[in-house]
């Protein structure tokens, strides 16, 4: 019997027998297209169950206790220990300078030279002052001496006066005697009493010679006095200009570094007004740093004994490890940031520049018998830390609570003991249950 591939033209609904044959034949390759997908499924996972039967090569580390430090770690600034800036303490023209600019200095260094001319000339003037003020000293001193002289000749001429006045009265007691027994004339006895009293008037003079000559002394102490006052005070203004001559010469006052010049040969300068150069003292520096106040009683503690060492770590390339000690703690709590200043002293040889920012390491203390395991045992997941045990063969995951990481050791809280062992290497194929292949 032959089939027609045409269509019934008398009859459309019928349908065709040529599309029925193709319909069953698409169906019969989809039956078989699902039958090898379903076979290769079957064998993906018979092949992941054979993988994980496989063992896993790793390297395992034995969890151990060890005295571990406590340390806090921050950011420090290198401060200088101290800064000057160089003014000027006299007005002139600057008319020399002997450094250059981010040099370093020492104490006593001479940097500037300030035009000197009107202050010797001063110092000069204020000098013949001085060598003339003292010659009237020493002429007020030479009066004194004649002064003195006389009062000495006043007082011999008082004594011989009055030896003349005690004969005087004798002589006049005597002719008066005389005179009774009229041995002697009226006149003789007349002239003893004239005598007598013309001595008298010579010892009232000699008298008033003496106060006069005393009265003269005691003006030319005064006089020598105001004469040495005056020498004093020139001497001061002398005193005074040699300081200013001083000032000319503009030293450093400490061992630094000078940074920018801020003035140039010939510029005119004033006093306490004009910067001339700021020198920063870099050996020894501070670094500073802040640390929480939780962290203020063991600080305390350290310091209580000595020095608590400080570590940093520059951030060139390649960076430079030093060691300092704190010397400066704040005696106060900021407030605003719960935080404490101190600041660490460090010997420098040009490697810390101030404004620098450094890391910084403060061991406050050590824990005797912390557990420790290798910091690359430590993996992190969605709920947090774990590691692998070596357990029966078998990884064992387990969570931990790492407390810090020093020195490529993590200190444990909980999730291991001493004497286990953790695989530190191959990890990252591992799961829960997974054999293991220990490697050397």
């Amino acid at each position: 019997m032959t089939h027609s591939f045409t269509s019934d033209k008398s009859n459309p609904g019928k349908p065709l027998p040529g599309l029925r044959t193709w319909f069953l034949l698409g169906l019969a390759g989809l039956l078989v297209l699902v039958f090898f997908v379903t076979r290769s499924e079957q064998q993906g996972d018979t092949g992941k169950a054979n993988l994980k039967k496989q063992s896993v090569p790793v390297v395992l580390a034995t969890v151990s206790t060890k005295a571990m430090p406590v340390e806090v770690r921050t950011i420090g600034n290198v401060e200088p220990v101290s800064s000057v800036s160089i003014k000027p303490q006299l007005d002139g023209q600057i008319t020399n300078i002997f450094f250059n600019e981010g040099s370093l200095v020492s104490k006593g260094q001479l940097l500037f030279t300030i035009d000197s001319q009107p202050i010797e000339a001063a110092l000069a003037q204020a000098q013949a002052l001085v060598s003339k003020d003292q010659a009237l000293v020493a002429q007020a001193e030479a009066t004194l001496v004649k002064d003195q002289t006389q009062i000495k000749q006043a007082r011999a001429n008082r004594e011989k006066d009055q030896a003349q006045l005690k004969y005087a009265l004798a002589q006049e007691k005597r002719f008066a005697s005389l005179l009774g027994d009229e041995f002697i004339s009226e006149d003789q006895y007349e002239q003893a009493v004239a005598t007598r009293r013309s001595t008298e008037a010579t010892v009232l003079a000699d008298r008033s010679d003496i106060q006069n000559a005393q009265a003269l002394v005691k003006a030319d102490y005064s006089s020598i006095e105001s004469a040495k006052a005056t020498v004093r005070a020139d001497q001061a203004v002398v005193k005074s200009y040699r300081i200013k001559l001083n000032y000319a010469s503009v030293r450093s006052p400490i061992n630094g570094r000078t940074g920018s010049l801020k003035v140039h040969v010939g510029d005119t300068v004033k006093t306490s007004d004009t910067l001339l150069v700021s020198i920063d003292q870099i050996n020894p520096i501070y670094v500073g740093f802040s640390l929480p106040e939780q962290s203020l009683k063991s600080v305390k503690l350290q310091t209580g004994e000595k020095n608590l060492p400080v570590s940093i770590i520059t951030r060139e390339n390649p960076p430079t490890q030093m060691t300092g000690r704190v010397n400066f703690m704040e005696n106060t709590v900021d407030t605003a940031t719960g935080t404490i200043r101190l600041k660490a002293l460090f010997q420098n040889s040009n490697r810390l520049w101030p404004g620098q920012f450094v890391d910084i390491k403060l061991n406050l203390a050590t824990e005797p018998n912390a557990v420790v395991v290798p910091s690359q045992a430590i993996q992190s997941g969605q709920n947090g830390d774990y590691v692998f045990v070596a357990q029966n063969g078998k990884a064992d995951m387990r969570p931990v609570i790492i407390d810090r990481i020093v020195d490529n050791l993590a200190v444990v809280r909980s999730g291991v003991k001493p004497g286990e062992q953790v695989v530190v290497d191959g990890q990252f194929q591992l799961s829960q249950g997974s054999p293991l292949k220990v490697k050397p």
